[in-house]
């Protein structure tokens, strides 16, 4: 069982949280800087940390973002790690259900989805898609309403207002359509911002 906090960074675009991990009846402690993106690269910085740093860090905890409560399951497939993140309640009503899988890899998207576990139905690829980003997932309100904390991502590029909130809408779609029981995708693609969402009649393959 995991569970997540976000902090208030001192420095902007810098995002800092804390994870709480219990296996076995024992927990263990992680605070976690990412950093804004340099040269297309996102870098986090993870540091074990004691439990009495974690219940004073705990205290500038960001009330703009719920607790994230997550059932975690790791495992080994034909040698590639992957975790299995699943959503748990109390939560945001945008993450109920949602189950995401990660691993980290070099090989490109067709070499990932070849090599997927036949046991997963794995739906879409969100890799770098904002609307599934746990910053803007725990996000307490809903995401037109706080356009201007949603994380489109770690970088210093400036957006105006109405920009976000056109940004905000289209991940908010997302999110809604990948949870529809009958939609299709074609899980060799990964998020193109400047891509039109994904219909039928655009599938290549899927799972």
């Amino acid at each position: 069982q995991v569970v997540h906090h976000y902090l208030h960074s001192a420095q902007k675009g810098f995002q800092t949280r804390l994870r709480k991990r219990v296996k076995n009846g024992r927990a263990t402690y992680t605070f976690t800087v990412r950093k804004p993106e340099l040269q297309g690269q996102t870098v986090e910085v993870k540091q074990p940390i004691s439990q009495r740093d974690y219940s004073n860090l705990l205290a500038h905890r960001d009330d703009n973002h719920l607790p994230v409560f997550k059932t975690r399951r790791s495992f080994l497939y034909e040698n590639q790690q992957y975790q299995l993140d699943i959503y748990r309640a109390p939560c945001h009503s945008r993450c109920q259900g949602l189950v995401l899988l990660e691993t980290f890899t070099t090989s490109n998207d067709d070499e990932v989805v070849d090599s997927l576990p036949p046991f997963l139905k794995v739906k879409k690829n969100v890799t770098g898609d904002p609307a599934f980003s746990m910053y803007n997932l725990s996000i307490r309100s809903d995401w037109e309403d706080s356009a201007e904390q949603f994380c489109h991502k770690l970088s210093s590029d400036d957006e105006s207002e109405d920009e976000n909130v056109y940004e905000v809408r289209k991940a908010q779609e997302r999110l809604v359509h990948v949870s529809e029981e009958n939609t299709v995708f074609d899980v060799r693609k990964s998020y193109d911002r400047n891509e039109r969402p994904v219909s039928e009649s655009d599938i290549v393959g899927s799972l």
